[in-house]
């Protein structure tokens, strides 16, 4: 199974990116979750009352298939956005006609271009936002990171920062495959007997995390307020928060039924019982860092020393539990 590692600022801001550089591997760190052969790039896993799940390359796409209409939960990268219109007509040939974005990252947004030409996209305000600013920020701010990169020899991280700069200055803000209907608190989508609830949470992964929630069904997609047995990427550059991935579970918590099944947005479906379980690592963090801080330690003596030994199976621990412990003491620093 491949690791999720740090990404460059450019993975997680561009989400059009990936429609002019889909031939370069794109560092979002988002792992192939699934063993499998390299050629088996999808598994589809059938859920309750018309619900699928289709694990690829990028974050879990989810899909309904209605009376007269499908409904798609994120759509990966633009180069394996073929593949999941395969996999979707190899279940039904019904049109697709709705397409929510739980946030902007483009493991999750990169396939919006293929499907934008029969969906409409939907997403929270600040998804089309940050995806239509990304190309003035790029170049605000890439060419530092292209220099770090250098620097460090990181040849793959140069390629794709070049790229990335390479595209913003000759995109133009219509060609960003963005939602085109956005939302600031939450919504419904009524197909056939199906009621589908989209809302936004508190901010978490980022600033622009939905749910959507199944209601006949009773499946909810979580996006990236839930990675399932993994270390959680807190993206503070795009409003991120600790404290917010314990407000967002929360509201979940208390929306839906104890027997939900809960596609996350990395690794296999779970229940309630694994949803809780992604809070409580957070909390345990925030309370580490609590504990730190009353002992009198610096941060520096906080992350030379902070473990969670039973998280310590968490893919991603060994590469991305320090930047989640750093963010945890920001977090307490800023308010106890």
């Amino acid at each position: 199974m491949r690791k999720l590692r740090r990404a460059p600022l450019f993975a997680l801001a561009a989400a059009a990116l990936v429609v002019t550089v889909a031939a370069t591997p794109n560092p979002t760190p988002t792992p192939d979750h699934h063993e499998r052969r390299p050629g088996d790039v999808f598994r589809l896993q059938p859920l309750p009352g018309g619900v699928y799940v289709l694990y690829g390359r990028g974050g879990n796409v989810g899909f309904f298939v209605g009376g007269d209409a499908v409904v798609m939960v994120d759509s990966e990268y633009q180069d394996v956005a073929p593949g999941i219109l395969a996999q979707i007509r190899s279940v039904t040939d019904k049109p697709i006609k709705y397409l929510v974005n739980t946030h902007h990252h483009g493991d999750h947004t990169g396939g919006n271009e293929t499907f934008r030409q029969f969906a409409v996209i939907i997403a929270h305000d600040s998804v089309r936002r940050r995806m239509l600013e990304s190309p003035q920020r790029i170049l605000a701010e890439y060419p530092k990171e292209l220099e770090e990169a250098k620097k460090a020899g990181n040849a793959e991280d140069v390629k794709s920062l070049e790229d990335a700069i390479a595209w913003a200055k000759k995109v133009k803000v219509e060609e960003i495959a963005a939602p085109v209907v956005t939302f600031d608190s939450e919504l419904r989508i009524h197909v056939g007997g199906e009621t589908i609830e989209v809302w936004h949470t508190p901010p978490a992964h980022t600033d622009g995390d939905s749910v959507v929630y199944f209601t006949k069904a009773n499946v909810v997609h979580m996006g990236d307020l839930y990675f399932h047995d993994m270390i959680p990427f807190i993206d503070v550059g795009a409003g991120g928060s600790a404290r917010g991935y314990l407000a967002a579970i929360d509201q979940v918590l208390a929306r839906v039924p104890p027997n939900v099944t809960v596609i996350p947005g990395h690794g296999d479906v779970s229940d309630l019982a694994g949803l809780k379980g992604a809070r409580q690592f957070v909390a345990d963090l925030l309370d580490a860092a609590r504990a730190a801080r009353a002992a009198g330690r610096t941060k520096e003596q906080f992350l030379a020393s902070v473990d969670l030994p039973a998280y310590r199976k968490y893919d991603g621990y060994r590469d991305r539990f320090q930047g989640a412990a750093a963010i945890a003491w920001d977090e307490v620093v800023t308010k106890p």
